[in-house]
């Protein structure tokens, strides 16, 4: 035989030191694993009113969070983090939402769930504050208050 495989040398068994991996390596392929399995979902968008003020968005978002069971976790000017936690599966989510006139947007920060399931409470959730929104869009009153 003629060429690089003529050699027996280069036949030879695989040693078990080639077999094992470096920690390095392995914790590299553990973290891709991972992090392709665990891919945060897009955010959603929704319109709302370009008249509504951020109090009146702040009012219907938290009526929408509090009809749902979501937890006010953090306020500012424009966002609200809420999370969620299944008490029987131990589900839980935790999301950003940010709101302007015109525009509301719900950004998922962490998700422990199920896609299937964390979509229903999207699914949920922005039914709950485009139903909201919408009635502030007719002139109607917000929520009659925010949650505290």
């Amino acid at each position: 035989m003629v060429g690089p495989l003529a050699t027996c040398d280069t036949l030879q068994p695989v040693g078990p030191r080639v077999l094992r991996g470096s920690p390095v390596s392995i914790a590299l392929v553990a973290v891709t694993l991972v992090s392709c399995v665990h891919e945060l979902p897009p955010p959603v968008i929704m319109p709302a009113p370009a008249t509504a003020s951020s109090e009146q968005l702040r009012w219907v978002i938290e009526a929408g969070l509090a009809a749902h069971n979501w937890i006010v976790v953090e306020r500012r000017p424009g966002l609200i983090a809420a999370s969620v936690y299944s008490h029987g599966s131990f589900d839980n989510a935790t999301i950003e939402i940010s709101y302007r006139p015109g525009v509301i947007e719900i950004r998922c920060v962490k998700q422990e769930v199920s896609p299937e399931r964390y979509y229903r409470w999207m699914q949920l959730l922005s039914a709950e504050i485009q139903k909201n929104a919408a009635q502030l869009g007719m002139g109607l009153p917000p929520p009659p208050f925010p949650p505290q």
